[in-house]
């Protein structure tokens, strides 16, 4: 991480996201064991913030918050970082370990991406293109996407539809408050069927964070 971007609110900390643990277990019953891959967006855009995070944090907070509570019902968390360059991957696990790599896999990729947005790789990739990975996943599950859904790519809904048919598909998508308290002119997650989609802002401490992530939001519809 470089000097300038190590600022409150700018880069992820292992020891602050190992902390949400508690948090996501004091909001709600624990959740059914499962399978869950987090999938986050750490391209150049996310990489910005106007009240207390950049949004690549927050979209990390809300993965992990899901990630913790998964682990603590016995089931399996991986993990898909992407970036201006090659994606991070961590293969799904369960057990004490499992929670500890996928932070570990956050930080790593979120410093590489602001290495490389500080390096001058400011423009986005296609999401649609990132989320080629996902298209290798040889098992079942989950998938929860957090990202802003800026620069999709022309396929990103026909990508997302695909995954929808094999996966249960979660959407988490990171806005933006202005000091006004007006919403940035962010563009909107793909309206799918059978897909679950949210909107989660920045400027939301973890707490309220964890209380959006609701059981309920998290069953399929």
């Amino acid at each position: 991480m470089t000097a300038a971007l190590d600022v409150p609110g700018a880069m992820l900390r292992s020891r602050d996201l190992l902390a949400l643990r508690d948090i996501a277990l004091a909001s709600h019953d624990p959740w059914s064991p499962c399978q869950v891959m987090l999938v986050a967006d750490f391209r150049p855009s996310m990489l910005r913030g106007l009240i207390r995070a950049f949004r690549s944090v927050a979209a990390a907070e809300a993965l992990v918050l899901v990630g913790w509570r998964v682990a603590e019902a016995g089931g399996q968390v991986g993990l898909l970082a992407v970036g201006w360059g090659a994606p991070v991957l961590v293969a799904p696990s369960s057990g004490a370990g499992a929670m500890p790599e996928v932070i570990t896999g956050l930080v790593r990729a979120h410093d590489l991406a602001a290495a490389n947005a500080m390096a001058g790789c400011l423009d986005d990739p296609p999401l649609d293109r990132s989320l080629v990975s996902l298209d290798r996943l040889t098992t079942d599950g989950e998938l929860i996407i957090a990202s802003g859904f800026e620069t999709p790519g022309a396929a990103l809904s026909r990508r997302l539809g695909m995954l929808s048919d094999t996966h249960v598909l979660r959407l988490i998508r990171i806005t933006d408050l202005s000091f006004t308290g007006e919403v940035q002119d962010d563009p909107e997650a793909p309206e799918l069927p059978g897909v679950s989609a949210i909107s989660l802002d920045a400027c939301l401490p973890p707490d309220a964070i964890a209380r959006v992530l609701r059981p309920d939001w998290w069953q399929p519809r």
